[in-house]
């Protein structure tokens, strides 16, 4: 069978597409992406062998702006094309997994009247999502909370799917110039980093060494040299812009002070991590908030917001967690099985049409 994926915008909509693609791959189906020129949807698709066809689609911004004027054409213009590229390469089934590029891929799958299914990794669900989820054959979600904003559309709950990991898990603490003995706090606020994250790691460095932790610390680039300045040759750091191996540190860690990005949330439940998660403010609708507070309900993991942000209150949060207790509730998750599950029903409903 041949299925379309309409992913796009973040990582966090493209690498569970990704995954669900490779699975569908492996089984002996064709995947096809859509999305927007030179976006980092067609970098992944073009980096993992699948045919990308182009559209021009942008997001609806939600403050007032003027590229709102020509939103509509866009749009319009690229279901009708979306709907063309369904016809030529007879799909039978197409597959969105959030973002605004999912809008006119959906849509146009919807008028074409082929099975469509829909996955939201974010605990509170987007625009496109809570638009368009009661037409869909199936809606996967990641939290059960989404299940209140969605009420109206068929849900099943299977996490979120992550990718077969292809990078080298060899990873030691030694190769960091660390101590396998001590404990350790693995820092990141994603690939371009956050300067607020990054200012009160800095501000209480000295104290987090000096108190037993050792750290892994991923600044971004964008702030790399400015932070790098200041603490480079410290004992007991490991100091980095961006690591391929980012995932594996997870490995090593025994607390992480993170975003609270969804695909991040699976990944830290993947390798049993306790977290202390500080949403991006910015975020759209504010998911990534959602997302840190069902973690929290979890209790495998604490939420911090930005705006009480400050080297006493990170301080106090970790001195107060209970590590134990928090790894404990992670061990008792389920194992993520999201991406074959998926598609196992992904397969069955298609069939079943």
């Amino acid at each position: 069978m041949k299925f379309v994926f309409g992913a796009g915008g973040t990582g966090g909509h493209v690498v569970p597409a990704i995954a669900l693609a490779q699975e569908l791959k492996q089984r002996g189906h064709e995947c096809i992406f859509i999305g927007n020129k030179g976006s980092i949807e067609e970098r992944f698709a073009n980096s993992a062998g699948f045919p990308f066809n182009i559209i021009r689609v942008q997001k609806l911004y939600r403050k007032i702006s003027l590229d709102n004027l020509v939103f509509p054409y866009h749009l319009l213009h690229s279901i009708i094309k979306c709907r063309k590229i369904l016809r030529d390469v007879q799909a039978d089934a197409v597959i969105t997994t959030g973002g605004f590029v999912a809008g006119p891929v959906a849509i146009a799958g919807l008028i074409n009247q082929l099975p469509c299914y829909l996955h939201e990794s974010n605990s509170y669900p987007g625009l496109t999502t809570r638009c368009l989820a009661r037409y869909h054959t199936c809606v996967f979600v990641s939290f059960e909370q989404t299940r209140l904003y969605l009420q109206n559309a068929k849900l099943t709950n299977h996490g979120i799917p992550l990718m077969k990991n292809s990078e080298s898990s060899s990873i030691k603490h030694e190769d960091l110039g660390l101590e396998p003995s001590l404990k350790t706090i693995l820092i990141t606020g994603g690939s371009q980093g956050s300067l607020a994250i990054n200012k009160v790691i800095s501000s209480i460095l000295k104290q987090l060494l000096d108190s037993g932790w050792q750290v892994i610390w991923q600044t971004g680039g964008t702030t790399y040299q400015e932070f790098t300045k200041i603490h480079n040759g410290t004992p007991g750091l490991f100091m980095f812009d961006f690591h391929p191996g980012l995932k594996q540190m997870m490995n090593l860690a025994d607390l992480a002070i993170t975003r609270a990005g969804a695909m991040t949330i699976a990944e830290l439940e993947a390798t049993q991590l306790p977290a202390i998660l500080i949403p991006l403010p910015t975020a759209a609708e504010n998911h990534q908030y959602f997302n840190a507070l069902a973690q929290q309900q979890k209790r495998c993991a604490n939420l911090l917001k930005q705006s009480e942000l400050n080297s006493s209150t990170l301080l106090s949060t970790i001195e107060a967690l209970d590590l134990a207790s928090m790894k404990q509730k992670l061990m008792a998750l389920p194992p993520n099985h999201a991406t074959s599950l998926i598609i196992d029903d992904i397969l069955n409903l298609t069939r079943s049409r």
